[in-house]
């Protein structure tokens, strides 16, 4: 097997994996404070093996882990809150309209939006409203945690993206974790008993899920290009949903499902249009 076809494997079944995760927050009798915390403590001590070896300066990554690492935490905890508190569809729904705020943030930030551009936030609203239908939402609360974390998921992807550049995607995702880790290790403790009663569980997604998930992933981009990493990526929340149709009994009606995969298209059409448009840029700054 080459490396192209090894790295199209490894990316499509992380993103598999990654859509159990809805289904470990669903069925895990824990708080998502802890839970989250358990998860970035793992994960940053599987990382930090690699991080050791490379031999690289930790001074580098105090910025990246300052700013990203609090956003990392609220993404995750409000993220795993959306989840369990309304149907996963639902949560999945709302985190993965991201790309909405990535858009908005841009032009606040003065980017001249093209028509396209202001076409996909449009799709994506109404994706998000077709999804939200009032008589099948079970909570309020769990509604505005999955904003929260979309926007937060976006303000991770805008400012991160000038850290991976210049200090690597992976050192950047070990300064999120070292920090994450550190800001939820008072929870992280409350969820000893119950690492201990699901050691299995526990390492599945803070192992796994994350360290090895994270390696992966960036090992992946250097193969492939980030766009198709990207848009397979978007297998994970339909295994998610999948899987809490299947095995949690959920359901979701068609008007649901239409908003569902209005914002799924919403996300793969922005990523592919993101890509071409500095594709095209950097030529131009070719001489």
């Amino acid at each position: 097997m080459n490396p192209t076809t090894k790295a199209y494997s490894g990316i499509i079944l992380l993103a598999i994996s990654w859509g159990t995760i809805p289904l470990i927050i669903r069925t895990s009798d824990i708080d998502s404070l802890s839970l989250v915390g358990i998860r970035t403590l793992l994960g940053s001590l599987f990382l930090s093996f690699f991080i050791i070896k490379k031999g690289l300066n930790f001074k580098e990554l105090l910025r990246p882990g300052i700013i990203l690492g609090p956003l990392l935490a609220i993404h995750w905890v409000t993220m795993f809150e959306s989840i369990e508190l309304n149907s996963i569809a639902v949560g999945i729904g709302l985190i993965f309209s991201y790309p909405i705020f990535l858009l908005l943030f841009e032009y606040l930030k003065g980017t001249q939006l093209t028509l396209f551009q202001v076409l996909l936030i449009l799709l994506g609203f109404l994706g998000v409203y077709l999804l939200l239908e009032i008589d099948s939402i079970n909570s309020i609360e769990g509604v505005i945690y999955g904003i929260i974390s979309a926007i937060s998921l976006a303000l991770i992807i805008t400012i991160g993206e000038k850290f991976s550049n210049s200090l690597g995607g992976l050192n950047v995702a070990f300064a999120q974790l070292v920090f994450a880790a550190i800001i939820l290790f008072y929870f992280t403790l409350d969820g000893v008993p119950w690492l201990f009663k699901n050691p299995f569980v526990g390492m599945f997604l803070g192992f796994f899920l994350t360290g090895v998930g994270l390696s992966t992933y960036w090992y992946v981009v250097k193969i492939i290009k980030p766009i198709s990493v990207s848009t397979i990526s978007y297998l994970e929340p339909l295994t998610g949903v999948v899987l809490g149709i299947y095995l949690l009994g959920e359901s979701i009606n068609i008007r649901q499902f239409i908003g569902f995969v209005l914002v799924i298209v919403m996300g793969i059409l922005q990523l592919i249009y993101d890509t071409k448009l500095k594709s095209t840029r950097q030529q131009k700054l070719i001489p």
